[in-house]
């Protein structure tokens, strides 16, 4: 009779046996599968994150880039208006050299002279810029005031291809002055893409008939 008794013994202990190896078979395949869905979950938020910071960037690039643009024109804007002003008051325009400077006989006043500098190709010294001088004799480069910031290498701006083209007076129409420049972000300035602008001026302005 104890022999049956452990006989039995031995087979409800063998059944326990098998129910707990599938039951830790279930659960491994249980954790295996849930690995997978982890790793599936962190592939797809991997992604989103990296769509959204490439999307960020790209925006971000288009922004800096618009800034410059709208700053470089800004400046160019304000030179070109300048010089129309004292030109439309001029009664007369004759160029000076090479075409890099002209100067503007005024009614009551001494000329006044507008000369390019330093608008060659970089590397160079600093920021290409337009000079301006009130003076009745041809006046040196140190009396000239620029009308843009010129030190400033990286927060202003530097003018290149800058020349004054002029056309005679006639019987019938004043003289024009034609004024070509570009405009570009200061010569130190990031050279990252976004950062890269240049805008280009060219207007021709017609002298006061008097």
């Amino acid at each position: 009779m104890g022999e049956i008794v452990h006989s039995s013994q031995f087979t409800v202990h063998s059944r326990a046996e098998t129910v707990n190896n599938e039951l830790i078979t279930i659960n491994r395949k249980s954790a295996g599968f849930t690995l997978i869905e982890f790793l599936v979950v962190l592939g797809i938020l991997v992604f989103v994150v990296g769509s959204s910071l490439l999307f960020l960037t790209s925006i971000l690039k288009g922004s800096n880039q618009a800034n410059v643009i709208s700053e470089v024109k800004q400046n160019g804007q304000v030179v070109l208006d300048a010089i129309d002003r004292q030109i439309r008051n001029a009664t007369n325009a004759e160029p000076v050299g090479s075409g890099k400077y002209v100067k503007l006989t005024r009614l009551d006043d001494d000329p006044l002279y507008v000369k390019c500098f330093n608008d060659g190709p970089i590397p160079k010294p600093g920021n290409g810029w337009l000079g301006t001088v009130v003076s009745s004799s041809v006046p040196g480069d140190a009396q000239y005031v620029p009308t843009t910031n010129r030190d400033d290498l990286v927060a202003g701006v530097d003018i290149q291809n800058c020349n004054f083209t002029v056309s005679a007076a006639t019987t019938n129409s004043p003289a024009i002055v034609t004024v070509s420049f570009t405009v570009n972000q200061g010569i130190n300035a990031p050279s990252r893409a976004d950062f890269l602008a240049n805008v280009r001026f060219d207007k021709a302005i017609s002298l006061r008939k008097y």
